[in-house]
């Protein structure tokens, strides 16, 4: 599955942040990630904690040779970066110091300014925390793509003979037909990028229309909706 994905990233290799970059898993991983070639990291995460660790570790990586870093404890880009966010929310709620505050301890937000800045191409956060409380400062900062309405995530489970895509498994705990219909179409859209023709199935505790239950109508004027957006997908 992964192997087309590699090799695009090598042929290209894109700046991608680190939000936890003082993690030991993070820091294994993007050992791995600069053999391989597979991208330019940015690590968030105090310079000397990172360095630390990773003689402790015994990787082998360097500043600037082989990954950058963003101090969140001191930056020269700091008053860039937190006025930066401060124009983007200032309509929000977020006040001055406040902002100030944020850009100093919400790594997320850091790789979310980078990014928006044109400074990283994408971003890995998440190791610890909920899904909810990164998807914040991904909307305040980066939003949705132009036509889009609704946030969503997919996981991939793979198995021997393979692979199974599930959505939406974290964001919306109770989509509407409408959520379900384009969280099925961007998840598709994700799933050619793999080269791989998806084949949808709509879930519900009804088996081919033989509970009336509202899940089970729902997920029938889901499949309705999908079929009219686009009838070449193969949906149930």
């Amino acid at each position: 599955l992964m192997k087309p994905i590699f090799t695009a990233a090598k042929a290209a290799p894109k700046r991608i942040v680190y939000a936890e970059g003082e993690d030991e898993r993070v820091l294994r991983a993007v050992q791995v990630v600069i053999d391989e070639g597979l991208a330019r990291p940015i690590l968030v995460g105090r310079p000397a904690v990172i360095m630390k660790r990773i003689e402790r570790f015994g990787l082998r990586m360097q500043p600037e040779a082989h990954f950058d870093m963003i101090n969140p404890e001191r930056d020269d880009r700091f008053k860039e970066y937190w006025t930066e966010y401060y124009r983007l929310t200032q309509r929000k709620g977020v006040t001055e110091a406040y902002a100030q505050i944020e850009m100093r301890r919400r790594l997320t937000l850091i790789g979310a300014v980078a990014i928006h800045r044109g400074e990283a191409d994408g971003m890995l956060c998440g190791m610890s925390g909920t899904h909810k409380s990164h998807l914040r400062y991904i909307d305040q900062v980066l939003g949705l793509r132009r036509g889009i309405r609704n946030y969503a995530a997919m996981n991939a489970v793979m198995l021997p003979s393979r692979t199974v895509f599930i959505a939406d498994t974290y964001v919306n705990p109770d989509p509407t037909p409408d959520q379900i219909a384009e969280i099925t179409l961007l998840a598709a859209e994700e799933i050619k990028r793999f080269g791989i023709v998806p084949k949808v199935a709509l879930l519900s505790h009804s088996s081919f229309g033989t509970s009336d239950e509202p899940s089970a109508r729902k997920m029938r004027a889901a499949v309705a909706l999908v079929n009219a957006m686009d009838p070449d997908l193969e949906v149930e």
